[in-house]
């Protein structure tokens, strides 16, 4: 699908997209994949299909799963290890994933929808959290049954079941603070062990390292830009004039592309 529809016509699509990544690095164009998912979505909802523009809405929301969880394998790679040592793929489907060496973010759809996001404990996201995850994907399922009627029919239905979407997403990113801070300090620790003196301009370095590297959403990117460095300068003074250029080059470039939000 080639044209592109306006986003800012459907309700919570573009605080959605807003939590996905900006411009991922996978073995699967997940930028092309998110790109038609949205303009579907999009598209039905033009024509009043909101069931349909629910279903690409849904899908947009198992990759920020799927995402968020590979996420979760960087930055706490021995808490995630033993957890997935209990995770069940699909009937038929166990040697088809290597969870410790994922090449792609969508290969996560062999593991049940509702086992997946177990691994959210592991972020602290409590049990009813959770559940809502699976609820979700019982909401989904429920629709996608050729039952020979349609179960939003309504704009008001479409916001209901799209506000769910959004809340649950916010939910995993609140848990999700503490580890995103423990991944940027490490990413700035080999900025000042000097990992990356093959960058002379931040620019590239944000945009293959942070964005492409580890697949920053608008919202995170905005969330390192706000983390201050002040502890880090302090604590390695040596680095301080570093620290403070790249925070000044991280904040201009999010104000260049429009990634700062309120």
């Amino acid at each position: 699908m080639n044209a592109e529809f306006d986003t800012s016509s459907v309700p919570y699509l573009d605080e959605i997209l807003s939590y996905l990544p900006i411009e991922a690095e996978d073995t699967e164009d997940v930028s092309a994949y998110l790109k038609n998912i949205t303009n579907l979505i999009a598209l039905n909802y033009k024509y009043e299909q909101y069931q349909f523009a629910y279903f690409g809405l849904h899908l947009l929301y198992m990759t920020y799963i799927y995402v968020t969880v590979w996420k979760i394998s960087k930055i706490h790679t021995e808490r995630y290890n033993d957890a997935v040592c209990f995770a069940r793929t699909y009937s038929g489907r166990n040697n088809e994933l290597d969870f410790e060496n994922i090449g792609s973010v969508f290969e996560y759809s062999l593991v049940s929808e509702k086992e997946l996001p177990k691994i959210f404990k592991i972020i602290e996201l409590n049990e009813g959290q959770i559940g809502t995850i699976a609820g979700l994907v019982d909401t989904r399922n429920d629709m996608a049954h050729a039952s020979g009627k349609f179960e939003l029919l309504t704009e008001i239905s479409f916001n209901t079941n799209a506000n769910s979407i959004l809340s649950s997403i916010r939910n995993i990113h609140n848990c999700m603070d503490k580890p995103l801070r423990k991944w940027y300090e490490d990413f700035l620790l080999q900025l000042c062990n000097g990992e990356f003196e093959e960058y002379t301009d931040f620019n590239d370095l944000i945009f293959e390292k942070m964005i492409q590297g580890f697949n920053l959403s608008m919202v995170e990117l905005s969330a390192c830009n706000k983390m201050s460095l002040q502890k880090l300068r302090t604590d390695y003074p040596q680095h301080r004039e570093l620290l403070k250029r790249f925070e000044n080059d991280l904040s201009q470039y999010c104000q260049n592309n429009g990634y700062i939000t309120d």
